[in-house]
């Protein structure tokens, strides 16, 4: 009897085995890798009570970072509240009287101005300099509109306040030398949030009733393009004007915009949202996604789009902006104002991207490694008989289904045609 079988058939089954095993391990450690990449971007947020702004309701967001001041249209009390975020626990300066229920919000630090729109038509202008006797009171009220001024926009390259009308369809510019209108977009469709590019010198707009992001000419007010996003129902608009993409929030999603092609992505590591900002010193979109009490959310992404983390919020946060000097989120909370520090992702090391490239073999190497495995096995099995009994498997075998054959024609024969049991007499 030969000894059993040790050649390259075994050998085989083992390495395949073995190829298995490894493959199997491979893909659970480069999963943990690329899931370990991004475990730091979760951040804790913590809660600051403000009992002037409890019961507020809130629209704009924004901070004057020279001044390290948030400010947040409070639509409970018709005013602009003032928030000090300069120390270790924001401080609640006052809130400024509007007189009327204020939507959007736009800081003009280089004018020392914020600009206020609101329900009536009007966007009413406060003076934020420290040395002026009219200092955080509503200087001026410029009539846009016969029945609201929402979300608004300031560009200090052309001194132009850009002014939506959400249902009237079109977007105004008020030049902020004069506070006096000096054009008007009409875009026949109901619009939310304008932005003006320097980088092109676009001016951008979304439309929640169109489902798109449009492009207008503010040289001459031509609209220029439409990009659609089928379903969107578009609020919130920021732009990163040195990379050239929009991030735009929709009702159940996030898509990112880039403006020189007008193609877009979706995302939906955020829940849809309703304002967006950009901080261009950070680098960093902000994104409110106020819903019900248990998944409302604030998100942070980075200026290329990469998501980086988020935290619960209040469905009372429909905004939220970046503190540059402190690196600290801060956006309406349940009875103040809720602050966090989102934690970056660091860059994924290049052998990660590389595994986690080579993963998507894993699996098939496994199916093969396991059909060799087998195979082998068979083979060794087949090794064993033919060493022990003289016979190959498929020998074996023919002799066996020869056997049946020949058992069951007997059995055929005694069935059809029995022998004679009677006697004779």
């Amino acid at each position: 009897m030969k000894p059993r079988g040790r050649g390259p058939r075994y050998l085989a089954s083992v390495a395949s085995s073995i190829a298995t095993v490894v493959a199997g391990f491979s893909a659970a450690a480069i999963g943990t890798v690329a899931l370990g990449a991004c475990a730091g971007c979760s951040a804790t947020a913590h809660e600051t009570g403000l009992n002037p702004i409890a019961a507020g309701s809130f629209d704009g967001v924004d901070i004057d970072q020279g001044a390290h001041l948030l400010y947040m249209t409070d639509r409970v009390n018709k005013g602009l509240d003032v928030v000090d975020v300069g120390r270790t626990t924001p401080r609640f300066v006052q809130t400024v009287a509007l007189g009327a229920l204020p939507n959007g919000l736009a800081i003009a630090s280089d004018r020392h101005r914020v600009y206020v729109g609101m329900d009536g038509g009007n966007v009413a202008v406060v003076d934020t300099d420290t040395g002026s006797p009219s200092f955080m009171k509503v200087i001026a009220r410029i009539a846009v509109d016969k029945t609201k001024a929402d979300l608004v926009d300031y560009s200090p390259v052309r001194n132009r306040l850009y002014v939506s009308t959400s249902g009237g369809g079109e977007v105004v510019g008020v030049d902020t030398l004069t506070n006096r209108v000096s054009e008007r977009y009409d875009l026949n469709m109901p619009v939310e949030q304008p932005r003006y590019n320097p980088a092109d010198g676009m001016l951008y707009v979304t439309s929640p009733g169109d489902d798109s992001l449009v492009q207008v000419d503010p040289s001459n007010s031509r609209l220029l393009n439409r990009y659609p996003v089928p379903g969107c129902r578009a609020t919130g608009l920021a732009i990163n004007s040195a990379r050239g993409l929009a991030l735009v929030a929709c009702s159940g999603s996030l898509a990112l915009f880039n403006l020189a092609s007008g193609e877009h992505t979706i995302t939906r590591t955020v829940e849809g949202g309703d304002l967006v900002s950009y901080n261009p010193a950070a680098d960093k979109f902000v994104v409110a996604s106020p819903h019900g009490p248990k998944d409302s959310a604030v998100g942070v992404f980075a200026g290329d789009g990469t998501f980086l983390g988020s935290v619960p919020a209040t469905p009372k946060a429909h905004a939220a902006a970046f503190d540059t000097s402190q690196g600290i989120v801060y956006a309406p909370g349940v009875a103040g104002i809720l602050s966090f520090a989102p934690a970056a992702c660091a860059p994924t090391p290049d052998w990660v991207k590389v595994a986690m490239g080579l993963s998507v073999y894993a699996v098939p190497l496994m199916l093969i490694g396991l059909v060799l495995f087998f195979y082998g096995r068979a083979r060794d099995r087949e090794r064993e008989l033919e060493a022990t009994t003289g016979r190959s498997r498929w020998r074996v075998r023919r002799e066996y289904l020869a056997a049946e054959r020949e058992r069951m024609r007997a059995l055929e024969d005694a069935i059809l045609d029995p022998p004679d049991q009677r006697f004779s007499t």
